[in-house]
């Protein structure tokens, strides 16, 4: 397994299409960020149980068996996403649960601090390993976002990420089918579970605006009002007890553990999609690379070996195109939502926040391309029999002729 892995979080998803299709806040009515000349900018009260979590998705294979990774001994668990209590019908699952595990405890070095963090290791059958870091905290809002930022830039941090992966590769690779290059999508959460006194999400988002949107942004300093807008565009409340806030890198989630866990869930499986298509999209850059190689190839080649070429090339097409949509489709249907339009809601706000659709769409496109250069190709090797048999007949002719010559 190759050591080497590509991060995407520092470009590999920006912030989402203007003319997106997205509602904020609550199932009524967005909550409204309006500024007014009176509004407090003050800190929030301080935090009594927060975490700072931050996930790393790797795309380590085709897929995994999962069903084999069980049967290793480690004690994994099927992991469901568990709704917090919504009075609709709501049906939200994975069509094959991946698997949870806990990991030992690490101590990492971050900044200032060494903090002790949880480790949770997810495993999906699409063939990605998601690895969590919870931090847990309780302080002062000032506090929480300078750890905040200390966690996102840790070096350390993603040193043990990938040493922990490292490990994990090794327990699995019995379960991997078709290991390739390491991908990596990493996000982060900062997540409140309680204040030491009463607040609403409506009071966080308009009396201490400036605050959440700094965490959130991960600035020291106070953002520009449009700034502030733009930062806490895409939020949801169900309750008012509740709150998630969701940009391309980093969500801040308030509710409570059972409500926070299920946020948490979508916000993990979302950026699984995003790295998947990521490891689509290069993995068709490398095949149109190779294609075109090999046309210059086919260029330079008789016209006997270069039909000889091309059949190959239809026949390599051809299993790409069968292979590269059953892993995009595997993906992109891993979770079924019927009925809980708020988490429905909530999960199209994060893929519209990890401009999940234009990596679809660019995907689907290559694959148009790979398409019409395999029917290019099979056209050619069709072309090249059609001559090689024209070929075989004039000389089975030829040979008659000079073989009644000869004769006579």
């Amino acid at each position: 397994m190759p050591s080497s892995t590509t991060s995407g979080s520092s470009g590999s998803s920006g912030p989402d299409s203007p003319d997106s299709p997205i509602g904020s806040a609550s199932p009524t009515s967005p909550i409204s960020l309006t500024t007014s000349a009176g509004t407090d900018s003050a800190n929030p009260p301080d935090i009594e149980v927060g975490y700072l979590r931050a996930y790393f998705m790797y795309s380590v294979a085709d897929s995994l068996n999962l069903n084999l990774v069980k049967s290793s001994g480690k004690d994994y668990q099927a992991a469901q996403i568990k709704l917090a209590d919504v009075p609709a019908p709501s049906y939200i699952q994975f069509a094959v649960a991946p698997l949870l595990a806990q990991l030992p405890d690490v101590t990492i070095d971050i900044g200032e601090t060494s903090e002790k963090a949880e480790v949770r290791l997810k495993l999906y059958d699409y063939g990605t390993v998601a690895l969590r870091f919870s931090i847990p905290f309780s302080g002062t809002w000032q506090e929480f976002t300078a750890l905040s930022r200390r966690v996102k830039n840790s070096e350390a941090l993603s040193q043990i990420a990938q040493a922990t992966l490292t490990s994990v590769i090794a327990e699995i690779s019995s379960a991997m089918s078709s290991p390739h290059r390491v991908l990596l999508e990493d996000y982060f959460v900062a997540e409140v579970q309680s204040f030491s006194s009463d607040i609403s999400a409506s009071q966080l988002l308009q009396a201490h605006r400036s605050p959440l949107a700094s965490l959130v942004a991960g600035e020291e300093r106070p953002l520009a009002a449009n700034e502030q807008d733009e930062v806490l565009r895409v939020n949801f409340s169900y309750m008012e007890c509740e709150l998630a806030i969701l940009t391309w890198d980093v969500a801040f989630v308030f509710d409570n553990l059972e409500g926070a866990n299920t946020v948490d869930s979508i916000i993990e499986f979302a950026n699984t999609q995003l790295v998947e298509l990521r490891t689509y999209d290069s993995l068709l850059d490398r095949y149109l690379d190779e294609i075109y190689k090999s046309k210059a190839e086919h260029m330079r080649s008789n016209w006997l070996h270069g039909g000889k070429v091309a059949t190959r090339q239809a026949e390599r097409l051809r299993y790409l195109l069968v292979d590269v949509r059953e892993l995009s489709d595997r993906a992109s249907n891993a979770l079924k939502m019927i009925g809980d339009a708020y988490y429905a809601r909530l999960y199209r706000g994060m893929a519209v926040r990890l401009s999940l659709s234009e990596w679809q769409h660019q995907v689907e496109t290559k694959l148009t391309s790979v398409g019409e250069v395999y029917r290019f190709t099979h056209d050619q090797a069709e072309h090249g029999r059609s001559e090689f048999l024209e070929f075989m007949v004039i000389a089975l002719i030829s040979i008659e002729i000079l073989m009644n010559f000869w004769h006579h």
